[in-house]
């Protein structure tokens, strides 16, 4: 075994962690726009693999506590675009009886800060990225110990 069989080891690890994240965002119905699906790489470094995605991924893993104030317009502009990317209008209605989605934006908006993310998740988030990435090291656990160990025997052959 040389360090390319490591590498490719954590290529193929890395390659399995991301199609486990995203299908655990699709499992749990936590995928709306699909920017956090696309958004999602991994680089190896050393014997590491660093996996990357969209900032909020945090919010969906591990939910998010209810905060004090009110949320940002920029906040808002995010729950009505996830709003449009699944089809949803709201219920708040304007004064003239019409639904209003930046009303209904702004009352998602508001209830996450009072309650936190995801109601269906008891506020806890969905956990998708532990259960991905735990079943990955269980899973490659026999591999990674194999490969580096012959790397190890390989450059104690070379002090000998």
């Amino acid at each position: 075994m040389e360090k390319d069989l490591v590498r490719r080891l954590l290529e193929r690890m890395g390659s399995e962690a991301l199609q486990r994240l995203r299908t655990n965002i699709n499992k749990d119905n936590t995928r709306a726009s699909g920017a956090l699906h696309d958004s999602m790489y991994y680089k190896i470094v050393k014997t590491r693999i660093d996996i990357y995605m969209a900032n909020y991924a945090k919010a969906i893993d591990e939910g998010t506590n209810p905060r004090a104030g009110k949320p940002s317009s920029y906040f808002v502009g995010k729950i009505k675009k996830w709003m449009q990317s699944k089809g949803l209008t709201g219920k708040v209605r304007n004064k003239s009886g019409k639904v209003d989605i930046n009303k209904s934006a702004r009352a998602i908006a508001e209830s996450i800060y009072e309650k936190g993310t995801i109601k269906r998740f008891a506020y806890k988030g969905s956990n998708f990225i532990d259960r991905a990435v735990n079943n990955i090291e269980n899973e490659f656990d026999e591999d990674i110990l194999a490969a580096f160990s012959s790397e190890i025997d390989k450059e104690l052959e070379k002090i000998k």
